[in-house]
């Protein structure tokens, strides 16, 4: 049994060499973006009376409290929410400034099934 093996540069690659520099950026992005998560994890964690907003809020379809509740809770990044009468979901975006607002950090909590 014979095989072929192609050698990789005669090969025609129509992507460029890899880099991983921006991988790292992004990376570097999203690790800032999941601190800012648990940032609001936390304080939603160690607030009942905070929890308890959120959750009447949403089930009120009251958009202004909610986003109240969240900038509560002193996240810096721009927390953009959407929620259901049992669930809220938090979507945190890198910020303009880092490396071209490439990564975002999506959270969707459930406290009923309705």
């Amino acid at each position: 049994m014979y095989r072929y093996y192609c050698h990789p540069y005669l090969r025609n690659n129509p992507y460029p060499e890899v880099n991983t520099d921006t991988f790292q950026q992004s990376l570097q992005a999203y690790q800032t973006l999941f601190e800012h998560g648990k940032i609001v994890i936390n304080q939603l964690m160690a607030s009942p009376g905070m929890r308890q907003r959120l959750m009447q809020a949403a089930q009120r379809d009251d958009h202004e409290e909610v986003d109240r509740v969240i900038k509560s809770t002193g996240v810096p990044s721009v927390v953009e929410t959407s929620y259901t009468p049992s669930s809220v979901t938090f979507t945190l975006h890198a910020d303009a400034d880092s490396f071209q607002n490439c990564c975002t950090l999506t959270m969707n909590l459930v406290w009923g099934f309705f």
